[in-house]
């Protein structure tokens, strides 16, 4: 299992102004950090199962120095429900073959020892794709945008965007599905043909959007003064 970042707390779900004050006392984002989120409207806060995190204050593997993850963002927690389903459907499997007796003349051992496989292979497959959206990640700092896909326990590939290298990101969220649970995708292109960063099923691609062209602007701003 890839370490790709150690949690330093918990945040709250809830989106009322209490939580801010609880977690502002936890972790206080550089004043750079503060102004964007402030301006959009957002403070460090939870949601969507931690699908949603703002200013979480967690690390990531190769972190710069100096750099602070302002949003970490999974894939929206009802992408899920397409493994969850096959794998209830695969759970039952079993149940229903020895409810028609076609293992009737099989031996005891051999039927047994069959369901265990079984079982193991589908259990393996809920822990493989749970890992995958857990460990999938998109992370956006105060430097640029990184895009960690968990492939496998061997495999991840992990891709980075500087924010003042970014053109204008972009998102897709049509379709009554995603209007609903507000969930999108987010495409963050460079200069350099071909090279996008991409942000599946995020949750609230709108704010993300919104989030990353103000960080881009800031940090532009500030480089122009030598900040």
């Amino acid at each position: 299992m890839p370490d790709i970042y150690q949690a330093m707390e918990e945040g709250r779900i809830e989106e009322p102004p209490r939580p801010r004050e609880k977690l502002a006392q936890k972790y206080d984002p550089k004043p750079m950090i503060k102004q964007v989120l402030e301006k959009c409207g957002e403070w460090p806060r939870q949601a969507m199962m931690g699908a949603y995190c703002v200013a979480p204050g967690k690390r990531f593997i190769n972190e710069q120095e100096d750099e602070e993850i302002v949003l970490l963002l999974r894939a929206h927690p009802i992408t899920t429900i397409k493994w969850l389903f096959w794998a209830g459907i695969l759970l039952i499997v079993p149940v229903a073959f020895e409810a028609t007796g076609i293992f009737g003349s099989w031996p005891a051992g051999v039927v047994l020892v069959g369901k265990m496989q079984w079982y193991l292979m589908v259990f393996a497959f809920i822990i493989h794709e749970f890992l995958k959206w857990y460990y999938s990640v998109f992370i956006v700092t105060n430097e640029r945008v990184v895009d960690i896909d968990f492939v496998n326990f061997l495999t991840r590939v992990v891709s980075y965007t500087n924010l003042n290298h970014i053109e204008e990101p972009s998102m897709v969220a049509g379709g009554l599905f995603k209007s609903i649970f507000r969930y999108g995708d987010v495409f963050v292109a460079t200069a350099a043909e071909g090279q996008t960063t991409e942000g599946r099923g995020v949750p609230y691609p709108n704010q993300v959007i919104r989030i990353i062209s103000e960080l881009s602007e800031e940090l532009e701003i500030r480089r122009e003064r030598g900040e």
